[in-house]
């Protein structure tokens, strides 16, 4: 159930959510199926989750929240042998640090506008931005790839 708590227990509430959701099907798949691409130019479910993390600490605490981190996206997709374990531990921190950080917050943060550096902004490139649209953004993200996550799983199922 959604809390009807302030704006910042709200995003972090709805990310958790999300969060914890990629991290249970990564440890669901078969270690061997984690570096599995479906097609051509299609991620696999370690890439899928890894690039999850790497996105979501940019927008929600770079972005969103104005921390200073670091992202590199290529490295994202760099997932080779990674264990199942230390992805869904990566998802889960992530998830502690946004709670942490949106503890903290003042709300009126987010109506600041910004431009990010290129680096947090990923592939498309950079414009001005509220951080609060950067949160917003990074929860529709982790929603379209926790979708494709799932239909990487059945498809995944099905081969077996």
């Amino acid at each position: 159930m959604l809390p009807t708590a302030d704006e910042p227990t709200v995003y972090a509430h709805l990310l958790r959510e999300a969060l914890s959701a990629i991290a249970e099907t990564i440890e669901e798949l078969p270690s061997a199926e984690l570096d599995v691409h479906l097609a051509d130019g299609v991620s696999s479910p370690a890439q899928l989750a890894a690039h999850v993390a790497g996105a979501i600490r940019a927008y929600v605490l770079g972005v969103g929240c104005g921390l200073d981190v670091e992202r590199d996206r290529p490295e994202e997709f760099a997932t080779a042998d990674m264990p199942s374990e230390e992805l869904a531990n990566a998802l889960r921190a992530l998830a502690d640090d946004i709670d942490s950080t949106m503890n903290k917050i003042d709300p009126v943060i987010f109506d600041e506008l910004t431009v990010p550096e290129q680096s947090l902004f990923g592939a498309a490139p950079t414009r001005e931005v509220s951080r609060r649209s950067a949160i917003v953004s990074a929860i529709r993200h982790i929603g379209e790839h926790l979708g494709h996550l799932h239909l990487s799983r059945d498809m995944l199922a099905d081969r077996r």
